[in-house]
C-alpha cells in the first residue's frame, strides 16, 4: 500500500511531465496536435511507472527484516496409570465362596487393608476356599482413572492365590513390561476396558456403604425398619403366683 508520502511525490513527479498551458498552446502552432499528444501521453506513462517503482522501492525498504528460523518442537509428557495384569495361572474364574462389599470412599477401604491405595483388597482362607473382596464402587473406580472390570479381575486373581509386593520401591516400569516379583504379572493401562469377570453362582455382594443395609441370610436387601430394637419392658406383666413353681 502506497503511503501519504508516496502520493505527495508522484504527484509532484506528474507535475514536473505535463505541459503547462502554454506549452500547450505552442503545441498547436508547431505540430499536428494529434501527434503531440500522443507523444505526452507516452512520456506520461513512463513517468508514472517510474514514480510507482521508485515510491514501491521505497516502501517496501520500510519494511521488518524477519529471519525465518527453525520450528520449535514443543514436547508433550503424557503420565498414564497403570495397573497389574495377573500372569495366566491365576487369571481365571474362581470357584469358592466369594463375598464383595463395594465401598464409596478410599479410606473405607483403607480402614479394612491399611497397606493399600485404597482401591481394592482381598483376604482369604488359608486354603483360598473362601474369598472376600473390599473394594470402590464402580463409579468411585472411574473417577481414580481405574476400570472396574479390570479392578475386579486384579482381586479374583488374588483369590486363586495370587501375590506380588505392594510397592515397587520407586522402580519404574513401561507399558507391558512384567513384573519378576509379581510372577510375571504384566503392566498395562488402569483404564483398560475388558469383559466383565465371570464370578461363582452364589457370590454374595453387599452395596456400599453409607448408608447402611441390611440383608437376609440369604444376601437379599431388605429394610433395616423392621430391625429396630424394641422396648420388651412395654409390654411386660407384673409377676403371678402361678409363674413361681
Amino acid at each position: 500500500m502506497i503511503n501519504h508520502q508516496c502520493l505527495q511525490a508522484l504527484a509532484c513527479g506528474l507535475a514536473s511531465i505535463l505541459p503547462s498551458r502554454k506549452q500547450l498552446v505552442g503545441l498547436r502552432d508547431t505540430a499536428p496536435l494529434r501527434l503531440k499528444v500522443k507523444a505526452m501521453k507516452r512520456s506520461l506513462l513512463l513517468g508514472v511507472a517510474a514514480l510507482l517503482l521508485t515510491t514501491g522501492a521505497v516502501h517496501a525498504g520500510q519494511r521488518p527484516y524477519v529471519e525465518v528460523g527453525k520450528p520449535r518442537i514443543v514436547t508433550r509428557i503424557i503420565h498414564i496409570q497403570t495397573g497389574l495384569l495377573p500372569p495366566s495361572q491365576y487369571d481365571k474364574p474362581y470357584e469358592g465362596e466369594l463375598e464383595i462389599q463395594f465401598f464409596k470412599n478410599s479410606e473405607d477401604v483403607k480402614n479394612i487393608c491399611p497397606n493399600t491405595a485404597g482401591l481394592a483388597c482381598t483376604k482369604t482362607t488359608s486354603e483360598y476356599k473362601k474369598c472376600f473382596i473390599y473394594m470402590l464402587t464402580e463409579y468411585a473406580l472411574k473417577h481414580t482413572g481405574n476400570a472396574y472390570n479390570f479392578a475386579l479381575r486384579h482381586e479374583l486373581a488374588h483369590c486363586n492365590g495370587w501375590h506380588h509386593p505392594n510397592t515397587t520401591d520407586g522402580k519404574k516400569f513401561n507399558l507391558g513390561e512384567k513384573w519378576k516379583e509379581a510372577e510375571g504379572g504384566k503392566w498395562i493401562a488402569a483404564d483398560t476396558k475388558m469383559p466383565t469377570p465371570k464370578l461363582p453362582a452364589s457370590t454374595k455382594m453387599l452395596p456400599a456403604y453409607p448408608p447402611v443395609v441390611c440383608v437376609t441370610p440369604d444376601w437379599k436387601s431388605e429394610p433395616c425398619g423392621s430391625r429396630e430394637i424394641k422396648d420388651i419392658w412395654s409390654t411386660a406383666r407384673p409377676l403371678q403366683k402361678s409363674d413361681i413353681r
